[in-house]
């Protein structure tokens, strides 16, 4: 057998920068096999071109939990081809070896998911019957509410990018910017959504075992969504969001159950869709009977175009329930201004595009309707009739995206010797494609219309993306996208050009490769024309096509055809008492410090709060508008088995509390109102080996979990938190945990001049025990001290584990960089913030972390982060820090080591921190944590 190098084989695309770090990890290049790109005859064609396929490994990725369900499946998909070894791929890049056995086990747990899954959809069919017969409700507008309920439950798991990510992030960013508190429900973790104010995210995971035939999974899902809606407890939200999703109807049944309006988003058919664009679905009735009944039950349906605004009239729905509203797109992120000619040149020269270069750019999933083959036909066509205007001109092709027809739009150019003409730059994470549009000059929408002779329906998102950066566009003249582009000439008339004073870009024929090949080459010619035509387009974007713009249209119309209804204003404040007998170091302080004074200035909260003697010095403080009830200290026993279960459920009663907030982890069981903020981590117990910690560990996950079962809700400070307490208690997703991320205070600021920075100067901001894995960083700068011996690093902390910081400081004499490493204790605020201001680097190695306030602090000061891949801190800092193999030195180094070698990455970090950290803020934090307490309370 001829080994081919080691492949990726995955459901869907990943992100070049994973496939990049995978690379780097396995130390050589890999291929990607995307099982849903493989184009083939149907299921049997394409199992048949696997078994032809050989490779020396077979690497099964799985960069986080929504891949796991997509496990089984692929393993017995990589039994198909050829190949030495299978290994499967974890989220720290942990190698293992797979088997024969567990691929026989992974076979039947297909074959009864495959049962379960078919039975899931028979039951369904039975319920959707019952609900076509129901009429829709007479509904209302909850006026006194400003909360909504958005349920996305397409299983698109592991899609990382593209159209729908977009939307929904921007849904949800303009429903926040209207002052709406949004809870969003879905199967994915959705990491575009940190940092908008006000967002709870509850993650109903996708059933283990995805299973064959596709469309089946969606039942299975459905039936899950249900399960989770019959405990659903919070307040009643003004309205209910859903995106239409392949035979889901959970949103109907949910908002019945509410009483609240439905706005149904409409985006095209899914079964048209299947039918035209993917493989026809083998329950077909099924699912065009849930579409049927979604769209009957809603109060409102929202889609992009008027064609599908026809389209739906044809199925039957009123014109009054129809709402047309374009996509938009994210003026913030697609800015051009953000970003330097310096910018451009290094995101060119990382891209491996010449500095000179004019580049015209298409972003897109390669999909039937894209067009990209179009565009490649182009390129090759300008290279037979014009060698030497493409040659003296240098245009380049920019691909960003993956997709079905990549692979075919790479062997034409490449078949064409235009191989040195063309980028592909894999599918990008939504944070990096405004740089990559930054440093393009021309922007091109090739669209074709649909091959069954419909109307283009599409409202393409990239489009309003491409205006918004201030670039001409290049487009094919079709439904939604001439309206966009009116005012700019056909191609035959590009020269004409101050006839078209409002241009924004070209119009071309759809499928047409002369007409794009002339409107490449007039694009590329007309410098001048580029400037002010993209100018023409940011100001129209920005005008008429926000996302904000399209939130607000949504809700005017919803305000307009469905009665608001308000309850008589109330004068009543509500009494809470704050548990914070367990707050006295650290984080704790910290967010009470933060928390407390901003809940106590709210208009229909009394705040009062529970202490121990020992803390009355640290919260009088904070104590203006709070009224203290100080308890004798005792043993942390006794607090948590007498004091709480006993002297605060009295205190409660005598100062007619109607709700209780316990913020660490665990409070009375018993009394009604009751709230926890669940903010510890249970992996701690399986890295301590000391008998009396896991004990330790043990007894607060069962009081935990005593806690948690007896509260009405639970705060938890991040979407892994959530995660990782559902798992420790053997429970599915739960509507009464609220995902509520933590804030940064404004003392934590970028300096002033960043020459007062220490060169090679390292910060860690921790109190220090076993969890956060200072030895590991010990080590890298042991590492780094060999051929950086000006390196240094400043620990700020607390010991609070004795045991573990003897061992700390031996290992600093062992390994010999006494002279390198300083441990400063406890500071306060103002001077950790001054210690942010002063460092080069901040590393932040801790292997359990539920938030990490500490990231957050040195984001907001413009220090760049290296931290381990771990816990919650990429949901934390997201694209905003490198990250690091978890416990291993010599990885971390490395990334410390590149870092402090790449002036423009560092300051690339250093200002993304800063954009990151604006969406952390306390008043959103205690905004969100004031509403769940007057839930509890009013209930």
């Amino acid at each position: 057998m001829t080994n081919s190098p080691d492949v990726l084989i995955t459901y869907y695309p990943l992100t070049s920068d994973t496939v990049a770090e995978i690379e780097a990890h396995l130390g050589n290049p890999v291929e990607a096999l995307v099982v849903s790109n493989i184009r083939g005859r149907g299921t049997l064609d394409i199992l048949r071109q696997m078994r032809r396929m050989s490779f020396d490994r077979i690497i099964l990725p799985c960069p986080s939990r929504d891949w796991v369900p997509f496990l089984p499946m692929l393993r017995l998909i990589a039994l198909l081809p050829r190949s030495n070894r299978i290994i499967l791929l974890g989220p720290n890049f942990e190698q293992t070896r797979l088997g024969w056995p567990g691929a026989v086990l992974a076979a039947v747990k297909l074959g009864w998911h495959s049962v379960s899954a078919g039975l899931a959809m028979a039951l369904s069919t039975g319920r959707l019957r019952k609900l076509a017969a129901a009429p829709r409700q007479t509904v209302t507008i909850d006026g006194d509410s400003n909360e909504v309920l958005y349920l996305k439950t397409n299983l698109w798991t592991g899609v990382m990018a593209g159209g729908s990510v977009s939307h929904t992030a921007g849904v949800i960013q303009g429903l926040s910017e209207n002052d709406l508190r949004v809870t969003y429900v879905s199967p994915s973790e959705a990491p575009e959504l940190a940092g908008i104010p006000a967002l709870s995210n509850l993650r109903v995971p996708l059933p283990y075992g995805y299973t064959y035939p596709r469309e089946v999974n969606n039942y299975r899902y459905d039936s899950r969504l249900r399960r989770w809606i019959l405990h659903y407890n919070r307040r009643r939200p003004a309205f209910l969001y859903h995106r239409l999703s392949l035979g889901s109807s959970a949103a109907v049944s949910l908002a019945r159950r509410l009483g609240v309006p439905l706005v149904l988003e409409y985006n095209g058919s899914e079964v048209w869709i299947a039918d035209h664009w993917g493989s026809r679905l083998k329950s077909r009735a099924v699912a065009m009977l849930a579409e049927d009944i979604c769209l009957h039950h809603a109060h409102l349906i929202v889609t992009v175009s008027e064609p599908l605004r026809e389209e739906l009239i044809g199925r039957g729905i009123e014109p009054e329930r129809i709402h047309v509203q374009p996509n938009g797109f994210d003026q913030k992120r697609f800015d051009p201004t953000r970003f330097t000619a310096a910018d451009r040149a290094e995101e060119r020269r990382r891209l491996g595009i010449p500095a000179q270069a004019v580049v015209a750019t298409f972003v897109g999933t390669f999909g039937p309707w894209h067009g990209a083959e179009i565009l490649a036909q182009a390129l090759i066509q300008l290279a037979r009739s014009r060698p030497e205007w493409l040659e003296k001109n240098g245009l380049h092709l920019l691909f960003i995206g993956d997709g079905m027809s990549r692979a075919e739009v790479e062997t034409r150019l490449q078949q064409a010797g235009l191989a040195d003409r063309c980028t592909f730059s894999g599918l990008v994470p939504p944070h990096q494609a405004p740089a990559m549009l930054a440093a393009s000059d021309i922007f091109v929408a090739p669209h074709v219309p649909n091959a069954d002779g419909t109307e283009f329906f599409g409202s393409p998102t990239k489009l309003f993306e491409y205006m918004g950066m201030g670039r001409p566009t290049i487009a094919s003249a079709l439904g939604q996208i001439s309206e966009m582009m009116a005012g700019s000439p056909p191609v035959a008339r590009a020269a004409e050009m101050d006839q078209f004073p409002d241009s924004v870009g070209i119009l071309i024929e759809p499928a047409n490769v002369d007409h794009l090949a002339d409107a490449l080459v007039h694009a590329t010619d007309h410098p001048d024309w580029r400037a002010r035509v993209g100018a023409n387009a940011r100001a129209r974007a920005l005008a008429s096509f926000t996302w904000s713009h399209h939130v607000q249209g949504v809700l005017d119309r919803l305000r307009r055809d469905v009665p608001t209804r308000c309850a008589p204003v109330s004068p009543q404040r509500h009494t809470v008492l704050v548990n914070a007998v367990h707050a006295k170091s650290g984080g704790g302080i910290t967010y009470l410090a933060n928390i407390l004074p901003r809940l106590a200035a709210h208009p229909q909260l009394r705040i009062e709060v529970a202490i121990q003697s020992d803390q009355e010095r640290q919260f009088r403080d904070m104590a203006a508008g709070l009224t203290l009830h100080v308890l004798p200290s005792v043993s942390r026993l006794a607090t948590v088995y007498w004091q709480e279960q006993i002297d605060i459920p009295r205190l409660a009663a005598r100062i007619g509390a109607t709700a209780v907030f316990s913020p660490a982890n665990y409070g009375p069981i018993r009394g009604k109102g009751n709230i926890l903020l669940l903010r510890n981590a249970f992996e701690v117990a399986t890295m301590d080996r000391r008998l009396d910690k896991r004990l330790y560990w043990l007894a607060v996950k069962l009081t935990t979990e005593w806690s948690f079962r007896a509260s009405g809700r639970a705060i938890v400070v991040s979407r892994h938190a959530a995660e990782n307490f559902l798992e420790a208690f053997g429970m599915e997703g739960d509507s009464r945990l609220d995902v509520i991320h933590h804030g940064v205070s404004p003392l934590f600021s970028p300096p002033a001049a960043e020459g007062l920075r220490i060169s090679h100067g390292l910060l860690a901001v921790s109190d220090i025990y076993v969890q956060k894995n200072f030895e590991t960083l010990l080590k890298a700068v042991a590492i780094l001290s060999r051929t950086r011996p000006d390196i240094s690093l400043q620990i700020a902390g607390r010991p609070l584990d004795d045991g573990y910081f003897s061992r700390l400081k031996a290992m600093v004499v062992q390994l010999g960089i006494g002279d390198h490493v300083t441990f400063l204790g406890g500071k306060t605020q103002p001077e950790v913030a001054e210690l942010y201001r002063q460092a080069q680097i901040f590393v932040f190695p801790s292997l359990v972390e539920t938030f990490g306030n500490p990231l957050l602090e040195a984001m907001a000061s413009g220090l760049p982060v290296v931290c381990s891949r771990a816990a919650a801190l990429p949901e934390v800092a997201g694209p905003a820090a490198l990250y690091s193999k978890p416990g291993d030195p010599a990885d971390m180094a490395a990334t410390i080591d590149r870092l402090l070698d790449d002036p423009h990455l560092w300051r690339q970090l250093s200002q993304a921190g800063i954009e990151r950290a604006r969406g952390f803020t306390w008043d959103s934090c205690a905004e969100a944590t004031a509403s769940v307490l007057l839930d509890v309370a009013r209930a």
